[in-house]
């Protein structure tokens, strides 16, 4: 029942990347006009990006390893077409990588069309309060003011 689900949900996925909005301007051509009238529009949560809400993702804990795998690429993917980058440590499981990008759905950010990136570091370099936990943490080892 839930591949099914997962299925369509991908399918819904890939229809969001092709909804991606576009630039006035060619990729490459800077347009003060442009890039103002960007900065002057308000952000909106990454779901209403996507035009997908949170609540239709599972929770990790619904699925199994392999599904947690395929919907944290998904969701890169996704996030990728929108030039959202999520930064990961290397190695990170999927079920967190999965697990952070959902709850990212919520926060709010800008949509810059035309080639400009954003990218999404999840980590206030705090090591204690780390969204990678002990292990995957980058920050551990950065000198501390």
């Amino acid at each position: 029942m839930l591949q099914n689900y997962l299925s369509q949900l991908i399918t819904d996925m890939h229809e969001a990347k092709l909804r991606v909005p576009v630039s006035k301007v060619p990729e490459g051509v800077f347009d003060p006009d442009y890039q103002d009238e960007l900065e002057a529009s308000p952000d909106r949560r990454m779901s209403e990006w996507f035009g997908l809400e949170t609540e239709l993702f599972p929770l990790s804990e619904m699925l199994t390893a392999e599904e947690l795998k395929l919907m944290a690429d998904e969701f890169e993917e996704l996030w990728g077409a929108y030039s959202f980058l999520p930064e990961f440590p290397d190695g990170l499981p999927s079920k967190r990588r999965y697990e952070l990008m959902r709850e990212y759905l919520d926060e709010s950010c800008q949509h810059w069309p035309g080639g400009w990136r954003t990218n999404f570091t999840f980590c206030d370099y705090e090591p204690k309060n780390c969204p990678f936990g002990t292990e995957y943490c980058q920050c551990k080892d950065f000198p501390q003011d």
